[in-house]
């Protein structure tokens, strides 16, 4: 049995939109009892779940519990937050219909359907990019059209707001080894509506790529995320599986299915964790709100099919089992015995174990005791 500190159990209660009466109750016992706000604060804004961190303590009137200076970097952080989704927002409408109106065939994914989707507040929900489905067949046509929006390839230096093109070829090696275009790049100035002097340049140079700029306006990079497939290897028909039209932000806008959103995330929160060491607790919070509110809509025998044919079983199996157990999230037991790893065969290459441990980034070793 691995104790959760107060800090800890601060940040899976936080990383969700919504929470039950009894989470509510723990909540308040922990804000009560003075955890270390650095802490919390450290990892909460690379979680980049503040926003959602911030939205709790308000509507459970527990600001006059929080030292002010705490309250104040969440405010902060969110509000230049907000402003980024707002800008991402804008041009994500803008370029949905110009792929609508020249017939590419698309749906939206990931960031931008999560926040739209599941969180009573898009911005409570950050995106560092927004990402969009297109077929295989249509890249290089796509990557046409986004210039011709205005996006490049090329890299924003937040240290001077000075975006460089360079242009990236689209290959067949391209086309074979990935499953994302190179990311293109719009800059946006806005004026946000907080005292930019309050924007810390470590904000800008991490979470929120942005530059303030001497009259108080601010650069900020869109970058657009363009994917041809969700995985290396992957069939195309399994790629747009189940897909639809869903209501965005008052629009009806074809979006990835919700079972395949479901596995993805899960598979994704998994692997990024374990080979790339990028911690996505935020995506935890994704899934569990997926479960309450679309539960019903999930297809478990493809879920399970999906996961057998790709071989991560085990990836899906620790995700669900501690969003269930930490959570109360509605998962069929079935389906959790299905995917359960089976300790009788040849062990799964794939298999790293439990996640949270890793989430946490907490080195845990089991006590183990022999016979």
């Amino acid at each position: 049995m691995v104790q959760l500190s107060r800090e800890e159990t601060f940040l899976l209660l936080t990383c969700r939109p919504y929470l039950s009466g009894a989470d509510d109750q723990r909540l308040m016992r922990i804000v009560a009892e003075e955890p270390d706000w650095s802490f919390i604060l450290w990892r909460a804004e690379s979680y980049q779940t503040l926003p959602v961190c911030l939205h709790h303590l308000r509507r459970l009137d527990l600001g006059y519990a929080v030292p002010q200076w705490v309250i104040a970097y969440m405010t902060a952080w969110s509000q230049l937050s907000r402003a980024r989704s707002e800008v991402q927002f804008k041009q994500l409408g803008e370029l949905l219909a110009h792929f609508r109106g020249a017939d590419i065939d698309h749906y939206l994914f990931k960031g931008p359907m999560m926040s739209a989707l599941l969180y009573p507040d898009p911005a409570l929900r950050p995106m560092q990019d927004i990402d969009l489905m297109v077929r295989a067949a249509d890249v290089r046509r796509v990557q046409r059209e986004l210039y011709a929006l205005g996006y490049q390839h090329g890299v924003f230096n937040p240290a001077d707001g000075v975006f460089t093109h360079m242009f990236r070829k689209i290959t067949p090696k391209t086309m074979e080894h990935k499953y994302a275009l190179h990311s293109v790049t719009k800059v946006e100035e806005i004026r946000p509506a907080l005292d930019v002097s309050l924007i810390a340049p470590e904000w800008r140079m991490r979470q929120i790529k942005s530059f303030v700029k001497d009259d108080g306006t601010v650069r900020m990079p869109v970058f657009i995320d363009v994917h041809f497939s969700l995985g290396e290897g992957m069939d195309e028909a399994d790629v747009w599986r189940g897909t639809g039209r869903r209501r965005v932000l008052g629009r009806e806008v074809p979006s990835q299915s919700l079972t395949t959103a479901l596995w993805f995330s899960a598979a994704r929160v998994y692997y990024e964790a374990f080979q790339h060491g990028t911690l996505k607790l935020q995506m935890l919070g994704d899934i569990d709100a997926l479960l309450r509110m679309h539960g019903s809509e999930i297809d478990w025998p493809q879920l399970l099919a999906i996961a057998s044919k790709y071989r991560f079983s085990a990836a899906i199996f620790y995700v669900l089992e501690q969003v269930r157990r930490l959570f109360d999230a509605p998962i069929p037991m079935q389906v959790l015995v299905l995917l359960l790893p089976d300790p009788t065969r040849q062990p799964d290459p794939a298999d790293f174990g439990d996640i949270l441990p890793k989430l946490l980034s907490r080195t845990v070793v089991t006590d183990i005791e022999l016979a």
